[in-house]
């Protein structure tokens, strides 16, 4: 049977401290092996896969309550991987997204991002998504009030406010619904991901880590949205 491969895989990194605790590390060691192992095996497997679009949730609004140093660590790391890795994305022709709400970071890591972007637009291999301080709801509050203001404006009739008009005010305007979802660790939920855009995605729910997440797990994963029969309410 041919493999069926989802053009857009959107991935929760969850467990990174609870693998440190189970090796003996410092908690902030989970998110160290993700930046500097786990991010870079799975594009590259992705890309050779047929994958087009990547997204890992890394971040969420609600991870700004965690202790400060962690947060401060987080941020580090983020620092670093930009520094290092948007030139990397650049020649392996990889486009850089994000999605989130970028105002809650410092003016540096905005400004990252948003230089990441532009420098990565025109890479059409694979497209990477980052979730940073993201949180479904959050991204529909901030579009129902994109919306109000072109209500308010003048510029938009409430009759023409559909289905097509929510999704085009969303942060994955740009992006294809995802097809497949995985959330590591076991946790069996969705903690407010891609609320709007997960309609008719599958759900995958692996007990392993993310550090774990390699290119033999994502074959697993593969092979499990492979044996899946979407129907889409047909």
């Amino acid at each position: 049977m041919t493999q069926v491969v989802p053009q857009h895989l959107a991935i929760v990194c969850d467990g990174n401290r609870r693998w440190a605790k189970e090796h003996g590390l410092p908690a902030f060691e989970g998110h160290k092996r993700a930046v500097d192992k786990v991010f870079d095996e799975l594009i590259e497997a992705a890309a050779q896969r047929g994958i087009k679009y990547l997204t890992f949730w890394i971040f969420s609004t609600e991870n700004w309550q965690r202790d400060k140093i962690e947060v401060e660590g987080l941020m580090n790391l983020f620092r670093m991987f930009f520094d290092t890795r948007i030139n990397e994305f650049k020649k392996k022709n990889v486009r850089f997204n994000m999605i989130g709400n970028l105002d809650h970071f410092s003016s540096d890591i905005q400004k990252r991002i948003v230089d990441g972007m532009e420098k990565t637009k025109d890479c059409d291999k694979i497209t990477v998504t980052l979730a940073m301080s993201y949180g479904g709801r959050d991204e529909l509050v901030r579009a129902v009030k994109k919306i109000a203001t072109e209500v308010s404006g003048g510029d938009l009739q409430v009759d023409q406010i559909d289905a097509n008009k929510i999704t085009a005010h969303l942060d994955t305007y740009n992006l294809p619904d995802p097809e497949f979802i995985v959330r590591t660790s076991g946790e069996q939920r969705l903690s407010g991901f891609l609320l709007w855009q997960c309609e008719y995605s599958e759900f995958y729910f692996p007990a392993w880590h993310f550090p774990e997440f390699d290119s033999e797990k994502l074959d697993e994963c593969l092979e499990e949205f492979s044996s899946r029969k979407r129907r889409f309410g047909k």
